[in-house]
């Protein structure tokens, strides 16, 4: 039976657990972007050479799996403190947050890289794109993710 009082605490540690699962989920949408991207850059040609082998497309290519392998490290970090007992509300917020937003900008340059391709349902880029628009927002926006790690820095509610 749950003490009376102890809701508000209850649900807190839920979303700590909630929230690396929406990281998670995010990863996978961000994986899936960078593999079509990685894919289509190989088999597209430009000017006589596959785009991959353009030096812009390769930065995008290079920021994409670097955010990508950030925001796993948040995300598995946050489930290993889960896993062994341990209070993660500041490390589930990061990772939330930080594996939400990147979903966005690595489908964001998935779709970049396809061009006018990207934008159409035949390569399966937009639908990433518009799955991955809409993960920051379940079990607390960005902004929440942001003063949680705030007051967890400073000791100061910014929510009273």
């Amino acid at each position: 039976m749950i003490e009376p009082g102890t809701g508000l605490k209850n649900t807190m540690v839920l979303f700590e657990k909630a929230r690396p699962m929406v990281g998670m989920t995010s990863i996978g949408i961000a994986q899936a972007a960078l593999d079509k991207a990685v894919a289509y850059s190989k088999e597209r040609r430009q000017h006589g050479k596959p785009i991959g082998g353009h030096q812009l497309i390769q930065g995008m290519l290079a920021e994409a799996a670097t955010e990508l392998d950030a925001a796993r490290l948040l995300v598995y970090r946050a489930f290993n403190l889960i896993d062994h007992g341990v209070r993660s509300e500041v490390q589930s917020a990061m990772a939330k947050w930080y594996a939400t937003e990147m979903a966005v900008n690595v489908t964001s340059k998935a779709l970049q890289i396809h061009g006018g391709n990207g934008i159409t349902k035949d390569f399966g880029v937009e639908l990433l794109f518009r799955n991955a628009r809409m993960m920051p927002i379940p079990d607390g926006t960005t902004e929440i993710q942001k003063l949680i790690i705030g007051r967890a820095l400073t000791g100061i509610n910014a929510f009273s």
